[in-house]
């Protein structure tokens, strides 16, 4: 234990003493995360309101005056009438016009007898913001008919309501939150940890290569299997903490949004209670540890940076798509899942998120991460006592 606790201070000393590392897993990670959740928010708030002072322009057949008219109470709606239905699909990919709307020509008729008629739109459904403001534009009119029919039937506006929904919530306003967005969640802390652990593989193991100290290193009178030791502790440490660094980064960034909702900050304020952030963590270090494991195995024969970095960047995929498959709709945490990397901490940490997990499927995960991390580390530790691939 003594040769491996001087080996991670070697290599935390020659780490620490890179200003790269130092701003690649501890400045950044704190940093990014905040920049990213002001920045987004900042821009969507931007983009939102721009679209929303942009003129709508609008193309009208057979519109009903009525109609024509509520389009006129917002300077910002343009209208342009045609006479008949025109290529109205090339208009708008054209953006001559945002969207436009056919009346029958018997509208009016149709209105008098209390029928039920259609209104044909034509849009693009990529354009988000002009939906929704016509959508908007839509629903206000259908209103002014309903009333309007409402008082010329002379019938009581409650009679009209048949029954009101009463939802008695059974679940934890938590749980709800958790269950729609705990599964982001994962992505910030692995992904982060895949980078540090990445960074620091390659220069423990292929940078000592480039150095030419491989060779210094492995005639101490240390075991391989400790120097290797050392190594992987090191390396999942540059990938853990700036985990941490991002929780912290999380809630800073948090804090400097003012229009959070409360429900949010009050779901993040349970999230970071010491009990989540030390579940969250357990799982982290293990897992930062078959990383580390796996990285230096792959990288082991490499012999320059590049070299090292193209070996190793296709486990990225062994790890994004797990993640996705654990934002996917029915995808849960079950016993066939808990054993599955990667899926099992994205779906354990969205069950935490949402105060939901079960203790027993937390404690096998946890186990075969375990197991995981020792598999990893034997593994890297064949490759690593391989003289032919560690010396070349």
């Amino acid at each position: 234990m003594k040769e491996i606790l001087l080996i991670i201070r070697k290599e935390l000393t020659e780490l620490l003493r890179d200003k790269k590392t130092v701003i690649n897993s501890i400045i950044l990670p704190t940093l990014l995360t905040p920049l990213l959740i002001i920045g987004i928010t900042k821009v969507s708030q931007f983009i939102n309101e721009k679209d929303s002072q942009k003129a709508l322009k609008i193309g009208l057949v057979n519109a009903p005056d009525d109609f024509q008219q509520l389009l006129a109470q917002d300077t910002l709606n343009k209208v342009t009438t045609y006479e008949k239905e025109m290529d109205f699909k090339s208009l708008i990919n054209e953006e001559t016009l945002g969207t436009a709307l056919v009346f029958p020509k018997d509208w009016d008729n149709q209105m008098s007898a209390l029928a039920t008629s259609d209104i044909k739109i034509y849009r693009n459904g990529a354009r988000r913001s002009i939906n929704d403001r016509v959508s908007s534009l839509i629903r206000a009119y259908g209103e002014n008919l309903k009333n309007t029919r409402v008082a010329q039937l002379q019938i009581p506006l409650e009679k009209l309501t048949p029954f009101t929904p009463s939802y008695v919530e059974v679940g934890e306003k938590k749980e709800a939150i958790g269950k729609q967005i705990g599964g982001f969640i994962p992505y910030i802390f692995i992904l982060t940890l895949w980078g540090g652990c990445l960074l620091a593989c390659i220069d423990l193991v292929t940078g000592e290569k480039e150095r030419k100290t491989i060779e210094t290193t492995l005639s101490l009178p240390i075991s391989k299997f400790k120097v290797l030791m050392g190594k992987a502790v090191v390396a999942s440490l540059l990938g853990f903490f700036p985990a941490v660094f991002n929780i912290i980064g999380l809630v800073v960034g948090l804090q400097l949004i003012s229009d959070v909702p409360p429900a949010i900050l009050e779901f993040i304020n349970e999230l970071l209670s010491f009990q989540s952030v030390s579940m969250i963590l357990l799982l982290l270090f293990p897992f930062a540890l078959f990383l580390a494991g796996l990285l230096i195995a792959i990288i082991a024969s490499a012999t320059t940076f590049k070299e090292a970095q193209s070996k190793a960047t296709p486990v990225i995929m062994l790890i994004i798509i797990p993640l996705v498959m654990a934002l996917l709709p029915g995808v849960e945490l079950t016993w066939a899942t808990v054993f599955v990397p990667v899926l099992n901490i994205g779906l354990g940490i969205k069950e935490i998120a949402a105060g939901t997990i079960d203790i027993a499927q937390y404690a096998v995960i946890l186990l075969s991460l375990i197991l995981f991390a020792v598999g990893a580390i034997y593994f890297s530790y064949k490759k690593f006592s391989d003289e032919n691939a560690i010396l070349k």
